[in-house]
């Protein structure tokens, strides 16, 4: 069973329509068609003029991810368990910890085989003089580039989670900003994101309004390479650029992430028989915290490779993950927070590439058996649709065609 809360907007379109220059939606935005020799490219959606919205519409927003059944999406760790494979020896004695021994680990899910860490970003208890305690350090940076987002299609507003990538460039799921396969008619009406949201009433820095939004071809039309429709594909991501607010919204913050393609920080591990990463997750899930406040996870992230139902490989990465509906499109970042100054090289070393804060892909979907703590997202690089090793400089793969028409038509942007 799949489950995916949406609302479709006006007619679909089919997907030769879309060969047209520019397209009008339902009498709303304007679509254009962005083509490109050397992969499928995008498709770009200009937001129309903004409708007030009043506190308890946003309020009653509903989270938006795609949810699957066991059946109809096996995860690594999963088939492990069902084939039968031994992946580590026995460990002699139940696990317990100081204070409560009685009980278990669980920071895993009933697959036991993807553990993670997580929490609240917030700080527990008073900070100095000031009482603000779940500001901090959810408005320092880098946490502050990641921000809770607002979508209405219609007359209904859902939440997902997006991260500034550019200097007003967030990146996020295409599933938060689009309806799969209906053409120009499935585009969110507006989108608004709150960066470092911490309160019902957001973060420090109010909203930041969506000027245009750029999705993938393949999604858009609904011929993304996928292993349920719309669901567990290749190109599940996306692009808003934002309304200047007197400055773009990366100058307002004092910065931005970065994105990396290919495997950026993967490592083929003989010792665990993947190919892995450290990843950090963040994301405003609404099952926790009524999904005010942003929540921390950390997990092995594995490189996946299965056949979609087109025949083509669908690559994912995949981790260990109890976040919920609201948590899509959040970052999945390696190498997060400030580094520090290596002062004695004789007794400790750097990694052989410094760069931090590196978005690798977003979440896209999880499992409607809260007991199954795994979640996925596109896989950020080359894939069938967008096979080319770089566009325009801007990387490999779909996220670099995404970021080279982004920052083509929005170059102060970038």
């Amino acid at each position: 069973m799949l489950k995916i809360i949406s609302t479709a907007v006006g007619l679909a379109l089919c997907a030769s329509s879309l060969a047209h220059a520019q397209l009008s939606n339902g009498g709303q935005g304007i679509v254009t068609q962005i083509s490109s020799d050397d992969g499928a490219g995008s498709v770009r959606y200009e937001l129309p003029p903004v409708l007030a919205a009043t506190e308890g519409s946003l309020a009653s927003a509903q989270p938006r991810m795609p949810m699957l059944e066991e059946s109809q999406f096996q995860a690594p760790d999963i088939r492990k368990q069902n084939s039968g494979r031994t992946v580590a020896p026995t460990i002699n004695g139940a696990p317990g910890y100081a204070g409560m021994p009685d009980f278990e680990s669980n920071a895993y899910g009933s697959t036991n085989d993807m553990p993670y860490s997580f929490q609240k970003v917030a700080t527990y208890g008073q900070v100095g003089p000031s009482s603000e305690f779940y500001q901090v350090p959810v408005t320092s940076r880098p946490h502050r580039f990641t921000g809770k987002l607002y979508m209405r299609f219609g007359g209904s507003w859902f939440v997902c989670t997006a991260s500034l990538v550019k200097r007003g460039v967030l990146v996020t799921a295409a599933h938060c900003v689009h309806n799969y396969g209906q053409g120009a008619s499935g585009f969110a009406d507006e989108v608004r994101w709150y960066p470092a949201n911490y309160s019902p009433q957001g973060g420090p820095w109010g909203f930041y309004t969506g000027l245009e939004i750029f999705v993938p071809t393949p999604y858009v039309n609904g011929t993304d390479t996928c292993t349920v429709s719309g669901v567990v594909c290749n190109n599940d991501i996306a692009t808003v650029v934002l309304t200047i607010r007197g400055k773009h919204a990366g100058d307002g913050l004092g910065g931005w992430y970065n994105y990396g393609w290919n495997g950026y920080g993967f490592v083929n591990s003989s010792l665990f028989g993947e190919t892995v990463n450290e990843i950090t997750q963040l994301g405003y899930p609404v099952a926790w915290d009524n999904g005010y406040h942003m929540l921390r996870n950390n997990s092995f992230g594995v490189y996946d490779v299965q056949t979609g139902t087109n025949g083509q490989q669908v690559i994912n990465t995949i981790l260990g993950s109890p976040m919920t509906g609201g948590s899509s499109g959040g970052p999945w970042l390696v190498n997060f927070g400030t580094a520090p100054w290596l002062t004695n090289s004789s007794e400790a070393t750097t990694g052989t590439d410094a760069a931090r804060n590196m978005v690798v892909g977003t979440t896209s979907w999880g499992y409607v058996n809260a007991a199954l703590n795994i979640q996925g997202a596109s896989w950020f690089g080359q894939n069938y649709e967008y096979p080319a090793a770089d566009y325009g400089g801007r990387g490999a793969g779909n996220i670099g065609s995404l970021m080279r028409d982004t920052c083509n038509a929005y170059p102060s942007y970038c």
